[in-house]
């Protein structure tokens, strides 16, 4: 075979392929050339890569049509034929896409490798992507936990649900939380639960066993029903943005949605839209993120169009839509304590403030410590705005009362806590 390649370094190619290999690769080469010939019983399909100087721990190649019945790669160490592999095929489901991947872990020196694909019908290379050592920072040994949660958590199939496989090993954990992420899968499309399961299982075959990892990268994914599935822990370092993944919770949207690219021009639905609003709401009460944080996977980097076109788009409005949810849970109490009472203790008057949402009638009722009510303290139409009320320390009957504690409590406000005020008297 004829040697025609050039040196891939450390920078992308400009062209943005699109598939599910967007999330566990780099694109080392777009629609590469191949040589193509009959046997009797295949098509055989042959080529190289282009030399590349990056430690890699496999790689794989992108090929339209479903009728692939081997491939075979041959690594290439300084220009030596140092290892064969037979890689591993993964059909698309409802797709016509093919991924053929190895995994070997390979260092130190300039590398390329040769493929062969053996299908019964004609295929089309679309690239060549190869899988980088992510380097990341050490997670904890045992989860952070959730830090609130105010806003209530949506239904979600459990792992169990669809069917998932255990993780090939135990999870690292998040050291801290300063990252949401949104990416779509560029495949797997699924506008119910039952076709739901059956893609996301797809998805965590693949990033076990065709990429190597741990367990399916993302934490959450959303069909276009709307319906959210369980991958990872949110609490566990996931696999979904190389370089980025500590800190950060990762959401897919099922389904393709990059209209540069011919078959991917799905847009995004109402109850997928909902379902990414509430589940990141939740995400962000939950685990402190603030909604300004969201981002699609293309704006750590670059490297990638996920989560296409007519996803990221919608960016700024989905942070909008996930502060004003957010928000609704934690509406502002009619009535609150502007500074506690002032002085305490008091010899001849102390005063009361108060912030109030509303024009009111206010009362507030005066206990002393046996919790027999001495007098009463009110205002009627209150307006709104900061409210400051004085008592002197005097009964109902305007007698001076005795050293003491006592006890002011709002009448029909009981979230706001009675206030303990010390009387002297001199």
């Amino acid at each position: 075979m004829n040697r025609a390649f050039f040196l891939v370094s450390f920078v992308l190619l400009p062209s943005l392929i699109f598939s599910q290999l967007d999330d566990v690769g780099v694109t080392l080469q777009v629609d590469p050339p191949f040589s193509s010939r009959d046997s009797l019983d295949y098509f055989i399909i042959e080529g190289e890569s282009p030399l590349f100087e990056r430690d890699i721990e496999g790689a794989a190649l992108n090929i339209y049509g479903d009728e692939i019945e081997e491939v075979i790669f041959k690594i290439f160490q300084d220009g030596e034929d140092s290892l064969q592999i037979f890689g591993r095929i993964f059909n698309q489901p409802s797709d016509e896409n093919t991924i053929g991947t190895f995994l070997k872990e390979i260092k130190d020196s300039p590398i390329y490798f040769s493929y062969k694909i053996l299908a019964k019908s004609r295929i089309q290379l679309k690239s060549i992507i190869i899988f980088p050592i992510d380097i990341e920072l050490p997670g904890l040994a045992k989860g952070l936990g959730a830090i609130s949660g105010t806003v209530p958590k949506p239904a979600i199939i459990s792992r169990e649900e669809w069917g998932a496989e255990d993780s090939k090993s135990s999870y690292s954990y998040h050291p801290y939380f300063d990252k949401l992420t949104l990416h779509h899968a560029a495949c797997c499309s699924a506008d119910d639960i039952e076709e739901g399961k059956d893609q996301v299982y797809w998805i965590q075959d693949f990033h076990q066993n065709g990429r190597g990892w741990n367990d399916i990268g993302y934490h959450f994914l959303v069909d276009r029903g709307g319906n959210i599935y369980q991958g990872r822990p949110e609490t566990v370092i996931g696999a979904h943005v190389g370089g980025a993944n500590t800190g950060n919770i990762g959401v897919c949207l099922l389904g393709c949605y990059h209209p540069p690219e011919v078959s991917c021009l799905q847009e995004i639905t109402s109850e997928s839209r909902e379902a990414i609003v509430k589940l990141f709401s939740w995400i962000s009460d939950t685990y402190g993120q603030d909604p300004s944080l969201l981002l699609g996977h293309r704006d750590y980097f670059g490297t990638t169009a996920c989560p296409g076109d007519n996803v990221s788009i919608d960016l700024p409005r989905f942070r909008a839509e996930i502060f004003d949810f957010t928000q609704s849970y934690f509406e502002i109490p009619p009535i609150s304590i502007f500074k506690s009472p002032y002085p305490n203790p008091f010899f001849n008057s102390i005063s009361f403030n108060f912030d109030l949402i509303d024009q009111m009638d206010f009362r507030m009722n005066i206990y002393d410590i046996l919790g027999r009510k001495v007098n009463m303290i009110e205002r009627n139409n209150a307006a709104s705005g900061r409210l400051t009320l004085f008592w002197d320390g005097k009964d109902f009957d305007g007698k001076k009362l005795g050293s003491g504690i006592y006890i002011a409590k709002l009448a029909s406000f009981n979230d706001v806590e009675p206030l303990k005020v010390v009387l002297l008297k001199k």
